[in-house]
């Protein structure tokens, strides 16, 4: 959970699939770049990406499979730099964040991509880890800094004996 995945891997994703006319040079129609290991691979019902405003939304089962991390949402909005680059991703409706063993659940996970902060929200939101599970009304993880803060109402379930290294719930899933 340390790690959301990266925005560019997302901004990638988003501009493959708005360049569909760029699939047509291919002889295998586009396939082969789904299978790199480096490949983030976003579906939905709908994708709306809208060049002038920046933004891409994608809506309906919307599904995220990235070589970091899975997500799995009703909702999916990307909002663009002006060069481009990913500025904040926000998933909304049945969120479900899974990186290894760690697993998240919100309604709502905001991303700023450049601090790096992740913001959890509503239903309350949990991180699981095996059998142990953190609430809050509010999770916040600041991805690079190996931090955590859970507020108000933070609650923590710990089984030492699933446990094992306390460090280990801090540290991004084995690449």
């Amino acid at each position: 959970m340390a790690k959301f995945g990266k925005g560019m891997a997302l901004a990638a994703a988003v501009g493959l699939a708005a360049g569909l006319a760029a699939r047509a040079a291919l002889h295998d129609d586009g396939r082969s770049l789904e299978a790199s290991p480096d490949a983030t691979v976003v579906t939905s019902d709908k994708l709306t990406f809208d060049y002038i405003k920046k933004f891409a939304l994608f809506e309906g089962r919307v599904q995220v499979n990235d070589p970091r991390l899975q997500l799995s949402s009703d909702r999916l909005t990307i909002v663009f730099t002006e060069d481009g680059g990913a500025q904040t991703i926000k998933a909304e409706g049945k969120v479900l964040l899974t990186q290894g063993d760690k697993k998240a659940r919100s309604d709502v996970a905001v991303y700023d991509v450049p601090s790096g902060k992740i913001v959890l929200s509503g239903g309350p939101p949990q991180v699981m880890q095996g059998r142990n599970i953190l609430e809050g009304e509010v999770i916040t993880f600041w991805r690079d800094q190996q931090k955590l803060e859970c507020m108000p109402r933070a609650r923590l379930v710990v089984y030492s004996e699933d446990f094992g290294d306390a460090d280990s719930f801090f540290k991004p899933a084995a690449e």
